[in-house]
């Protein structure tokens, strides 16, 4: 709503332009009438000196009038605009942040129960979302996680990991639970079923879908899937995300800034 203020107190500030323009056009007409005037007069060969004497000076003076006042309204139009463009460069309007997250239910394969978004309230959560089955970036984005809480100097566990499959067909709670003994010991591996996990894929925008549709019945097959890593502060709600090429300094830097 900030935005939609500001831009209607721009054109406040814009209608006084139409009106300066305006004056600037009707002077322009009088100067012009003016020099039409002049001219006619001057072109008169058999027009006394006398008379020339006296019709002059009034015919300069209208144009000098004409040329300070169009001179002011042109000075008035350009500080205006000036202001303006000053006014615009010097305000900063917020977008805010992307529309992401939500409530959401999976399962936690350390346990085999039921957990929420709520489940992770009171602390920072960073998510990722991938599959066991991903040959090496799903890997290497994991590692990189790790990478990032060893670098936090923060009290353990402040910050919770949670690896979300978009692969529930395969990815059951004991291959999750072997898969994880691979990374970092805070990771949380949470599975579902079909439906909660294109829920909280949706809640997060994360594209995935299988690479070959047409063969549902074959268990070897590769998910394609968004590389994004997602924050979420301790009230749930999302903070930043990371992408593949977000260092593992720089996340670790703005990790910091939120705890």
């Amino acid at each position: 709503m900030r935005s939609v203020r500001d831009r209607r107190g721009a054109l406040c500030h814009f209608s006084r332009v139409p009106q300066a323009m305006l004056a600037i056009k009707k002077l322009w007409r009088g100067q012009a009438a003016v020099t039409q005037s002049a001219r006619r007069m001057f072109s008169g060969a058999s027009v006394s000196g006398k008379q020339t004497d006296k019709l002059g000076p009034v015919t300069w003076s209208s144009l000098a009038l004409a040329g300070v006042v169009g001179s002011g309204a042109v000075y008035y139009y350009q500080s205006e605009k000036d202001r303006l463009q000053t006014q615009s460069k010097s305000t900063v309007t917020s977008v805010g942040k992307p529309m992401l997250g939500g409530p959401w239910t999976l399962v936690d394969c350390d346990t085999g129960r039921a957990v929420t978004d709520a489940s992770f309230r009171g602390k920072l959560s960073l998510l990722y979302f991938g599959f066991t089955h991903c040959p090496d970036i799903c890997p290497n984005e994991l590692v990189r996680i790790g990478d990032v809480l060893d670098k936090l100097e923060i009290d353990k566990g402040e910050v919770v990991p949670l690896f979300i499959t978009v692969d529930p067909k395969r990815d059951t709670i004991a291959q999750m639970q072997a898969y994880k003994v691979d990374f970092h010991p805070e990771f949380k591996m949470l599975t579902g079923t079909r439906e909660q996990v294109a829920d909280i894929a949706q809640a997060y925008r994360v594209y995935f879908s299988k690479a070959d549709e047409n063969d549902d019945d074959d268990d070897d097959y590769l998910v394609d899937h968004s590389i994004v890593m997602y924050l979420v502060g301790p009230d749930g709600e999302f903070l930043d995300f990371f992408t593949q090429n977000t260092r593992v300094e720089d996340i670790a830097a703005k990790i910091k800034m939120y705890s």
